[in-house]
């Protein structure tokens, strides 16, 4: 008997906005393409368009251009296509060969279509693997891949700090496909016909307008990377008028990098030494060598650059100003976040929920002195030398723990009070990150690993050694203590948001193996702040 089951065949399926009605309108090049309607008897399914190929040789032939003949290499072609067919009152765009997609206008679709699709349809357990951004350290992007099918909790997840940008696995309902993969296409691997086609595009609409991801995936919606162009500038031009009104509240600059300070002499707003060093980043003092904060465009913010330089006047990185801006601003109804040149969408719940426990994170009770050094490592020895038979130094004491090349940094400073305190200078999230992880995994091995202890205790003197290095922690017996240099005016610590999300993080890792966890704003110097340094040409 014949097996009369239509042929497997995968599909990647965009789905159009609301406001593309005609087909030019996300289409725009279809009148030079190739055309064909497709017909189920009188019943129209869709149009089909397709882009010819045209055969040349394989790009890679350049590099034997003086060896061979490039005609010996034969030719390369690919053939797109779109599919284009009207569902439910929605156009759906379906893709065919490499350029299909970009036959398409950009950014027509709707975004994260296919990752909703996929999180309403596939089973709990039956996710395969998972692509996310992690606001750590650094941004990275990451696949997370099992060897069967498993529920979103096996896949180390930090439902907090990871953006889900794609999702594979098999749907509950086979109806809707073998496999899907969704992002903002919607990949299905399935046994279709091109007439069953126009009901499963419904299917999938009714999937991606349904809200029971929320059940089982809640997080999901907490944080979005902004990718319409529309949308990043309009966001764009409120920034603008920000800055123009120089109004700074939630708008500031700071390396987009974690940098090593020692190395840093200071910034420059221009390459030339006409242009006075800095001892730090700030859009004020930006804004006083563009001389008018009127003409300030974005286009002027993303060329201009920020000059990194070390000892002997040697510039040792560089970024745009507009990598440099960190903002946090409300529009249209949602919350918004600049940092490291990209823009995020976070749900105002969430950011009102981290912002809560910032607020309620304990404040350091004692007073720092005041930062007016060259570098942390400057202002730590200057630190512990001020403070008399109380604090002692720990900053570059590397403890060789787990073998290989692992080293540790217990501290900056500790005190007889048994305050293990580690000291950063103002960056964006990724400085605070690398402060928090060093906090966090210093801590860590400190409660549950005595072998640690001990290391820690030859790096002490006398005066401050444990009594017992076998003997852990007892809770609350020791206070973890991350203090900021900060010349952003104002008493309170001012962070970016993804540093207030990491901090969060840490402080429930910390508080879970019983320290005390406060917070503190060393201040500037102000006549450092202000320095400017003006060399000879």
């Amino acid at each position: 008997m014949a097996d009369d089951k239509p042929p497997q065949i995968t599909l990647t399926i965009f789905l159009i906005k609301k406001d593309k009605d005609d087909i030019d309108s996300f289409l725009p090049d279809n009148e030079s393409l190739d055309s064909y309607t497709i017909q189920n008897g009188s019943d129209t399914i869709g149009y089909l368009f397709v882009k010819l190929p045209r055969s040349k040789p394989p790009g890679w032939g350049k590099f034997f251009k003086n060896y061979i003949n490039a005609k010996d290499l034969g030719k390369a072609s690919s053939t797109g296509g779109v599919f284009v067919v009207r569902a439910s009152e929605r156009w759906f765009a379906i893709t065919f060969g490499q350029i299909g997609r970009y036959l398409l206008e950009p950014e027509c679709w709707e975004e994260r279509f296919g990752l909703l699709v996929s999180l309403n349809s596939i089973g709990q357990e039956q996710i395969k693997s998972i692509d996310k951004l992690t606001f750590d350290a650094l941004a990275t992007h990451s696949r997370v891949q099992t060897s069967q099918e498993a529920a979103w909790q096996e896949f180390g997840l930090d439902v907090e700090q990871d953006l889900v940008r794609a999702v594979t696995g098999t749907p509950s309902d086979p109806e809707l496909g073998h496999r899907l993969t969704g992002m903002d296409a919607l990949r299905v691997s399935a046994n279709i016909t091109i007439e069953q086609l126009p009901g499963l595009l419904m299917q999938y609409q009714s999937q991606f307008n349904a809200k029971t991801y929320k059940k089982h995936f809640p997080w999901v919606d907490q944080i979005a990377e902004v990718k319409g162009r529309y949308l990043k500038e309009e966001l764009d031009s409120v920034l603008v008028e920000h800055i123009r009104a120089q109004n700074f509240e939630r708008c500031w600059m700071a390396v987009p990098h974690m940098e090593e300070w020692s190395r840093i002499d200071g910034f420059r707003y221009g390459s030339g030494k006409r242009h006075p060093m800095h001892h730090d980043t700030h859009l004020p003092e930006f804004l006083e060598e563009v001389r008018d904060p009127a003409n300030v465009t974005i286009e002027r913010l993303r060329q201009r650059q920020v000059y990194c330089f070390g000892d002997d006047d040697q510039q040792i990185n560089q970024w745009s100003v507009y990598r440099c801006i960190y903002c946090e601003l409300d529009h249209g109804g949602s919350s918004y976040l600049l940092s490291d040149g990209k823009w995020y969408c976070v749900t105002r719940d969430f950011v009102q929920e981290v912002d809560e426990h910032f607020s309620q994170i304990e404040r350091y009770s004692k007073e720092f002195p005041e930062y007016d050094d060259d570098s942390e490592g400057a202002y730590n020895e200057r630190v512990a030398a001020g403070v008399q038979n109380s604090c002692v130094l720990m900053d570059k004491k590397l403890i060789a723990f787990g073998g290989g090349y692992n080293k540790f940094e217990f501290c900056d400073l500790y005190t007889l009070e048994k305050e293990i305190i580690h000291v950063k200078r103002y960056g964006q999230s990724s400085a605070f990150s690398h402060l928090f992880a060093q906090g966090t995994n210093s801590g860590e091995l400190f409660h549950t690993q005595p072998e640690f202890r001990e290391l820690v205790n030859q790096k002490l003197p006398a005066s401050h050694r444990l009594n017992d290095s076998n003997k852990r922690p007892e809770p609350g017996e020791y206070q973890v203590v991350f203090a900021i240099v900060s010349d952003v005016e104002g008493p309170d610590l001012m962070i970016p948001f993804f540093s207030r999300l990491n901090l969060r993080s840490a402080v429930r890792r910390l508080e879970g193996y019983g320290y005390r966890v406060a917070i503190a704003k060393i201040p500037v110097n102000p006549a450092r702040s202000k320095r400017k340094r003006y060399d000879p040409e």
